[in-house]
């Protein structure tokens, strides 16, 4: 094992042991690539004493994360931890002259350029296949894959947690709050779930999508974001009874004041492909000015799918190392080109409007004089019989595509109307 390549890891957490657990069964695809060979020679985790479901050999399991970092055997720091630490770690392994395999989807966004920097300084490599859509390769294929492509545009179902609950309330086996607390007690959710339910989590991966297709240097802050907390199950009727289905989408495209970025649930035909991705499944459609459209799908996380992408990017750091390369991180410096992320405002949408008005003469007029205000066409109505306990009826208004910011005022100006209880729910529309 001389020529093995020393890997220290943090954390042993699942995926870390999903990893170790690859890369000691090493499946056919591994063994006919004979430099693929790896050593686990350090491991730091919170409790060495605690019973695992993998076996290492003695003296690699230790406490101190300094153990990997100053350990000149490990040429390859593994990070799994998602540790507040983390960036910290991954930072000084880099320094160290080390290469930085990582799932850490939160560092890569916020800290991406700095550690990208660091790495092409000290002729090492940073890798993250693994901090988007689990076992799907979509980085890798951005990087290399669609190289030769100007990518157009790139929608996401990017976070499983939502994904189930969307999926769920779909099938009609409850509202958000119940649905929740399954997927929390189902272990895809976390016992705090705002990051997922947010859109956070699916931002920062946008963030990082967007880096590679579109060179920009944005972070998730910069883009906007809009959970799912607000779905109620009759926007999910509303939104099948008008041939569509609703989806948390983290969506990039070009637009004419930079790249177009955000987050948000989105109303999508019935019969396409995104709407047809359930439970904690993630997909990725990519337009490419050559090869057109792609689409990505499979397990955004778990153990094994997570793992995989991490074995991936070790194998593919040991095929550069018996290559000579030194690090492939160039193409991570965003220079004089960066793009940056456009305003919402500017945007131009299809809407789904849905509002409880009263039963009365004019209701509509006063709102589709307020839409029209702002040049925004009504495509179509959807009005239902009073609501017996009291005065007021849902009204759906869906329409043409209008300026995002145009349909804010309007929105703020139907909010103001006393026939209107309880404001207006948006619902963004997409074709994709």
């Amino acid at each position: 094992m001389s020529d093995a390549i020393g890997i220290g890891m943090i954390g042993l957490g699942t995926v870390g042991t999903g990893a170790v657990q690859l890369l000691q069964d090493a499946p056919a695809a591994m063994r006919r690539r004979r430099h693929a060979e790896f050593d686990i020679r350090r491991v730091a985790v919170r409790d060495p004493a605690k019973v695992r479901d993998v076996t290492l050999a003695d003296g690699v399991v230790v406490g101190d994360v300094q153990q990997v970092l100053d350990d000149p055997s490990v040429q390859v720091v593994v990070e799994l931890t998602g540790a507040a630490p983390a960036y910290e770690w991954i930072r000084a392994a880099l320094q160290a002259g080390k290469s930085v395999v990582t799932a850490n989807k939160a560092v890569i966004a916020l800290h991406g350029a700095e550690l990208f920097d660091i790495a092409l300084a000290k002729g090492v490599d940073l890798m993250f296949e693994a901090s988007v859509a689990g076992g799907i390769p979509i980085i890798r294929s951005l990087r290399n894959g669609l190289v030769a492509n100007r990518v157009e545009s790139l929608h996401g179902i990017l976070n499983g947690t939502t994904n189930y609950m969307l999926t769920r309330m779909t099938r009609g086996e409850g509202d958000y709050p119940e649905i929740l607390a399954d997927a929390q007690a189902e272990g895809y959710a976390e016992p705090d779930p705002t990051a997922d339910v947010s859109g956070a989590d699916a931002a920062s991966k946008l963030a990082i999508l967007s880096r590679i297709a579109f060179q920009t240097t944005g972070t998730a802050a910069d883009i906007y974001c809009e959970g799912i907390e607000r779905i109620e199950s009759s926007d999910i009727d509303f939104a099948r009874e008008l041939g569509y289905t609703i989806k948390l989408l983290a969506i990039a495209r070009l637009a004419p004041g930079g790249v177009e970025a955000r987050v948000h649930p989105v109303m999508l035909p019935q019969d396409s492909q995104l709407a047809n991705i359930h439970a904690e499944q993630n997909a990725i459609k990519v337009v490419g000015s050559a090869v057109g459209t792609q689409v990505f799908t499979g397990a955004g996380a778990g153990k094994m799918p997570t793992a995989s992408a991490v074995v991936s990017d070790l194998v593919e750091l040991a095929e550069r190392k018996r290559a000579g390369a030194t690090t492939s991180i160039g193409d991570m410096i965003v220079g004089d080109e960066a793009a940056r992320f456009a305003s919402i405002e500017d945007a131009e949408i299809r809407y789904f409007l849905r509002m409880q008005v009263a039963d009365q003469p004019g209701v509509l007029e006063q709102i589709a004089r307020i839409l029209s205000a702002q040049h925004i066409s009504i495509a179509s109505v959807l009005q239902k019989e009073r609501d017996l306990q009291g005065g007021t009826v849902p009204l759906v208004i869906v329409t043409h595509e209008a300026r995002e910011r145009a349909m804010q005022q309007a929105v703020q100006a139907i909010d103001a109307l006393p026939l209107v209880d309880g404001g207006v729910r948006l619902i963004r529309m997409e074709a994709a």
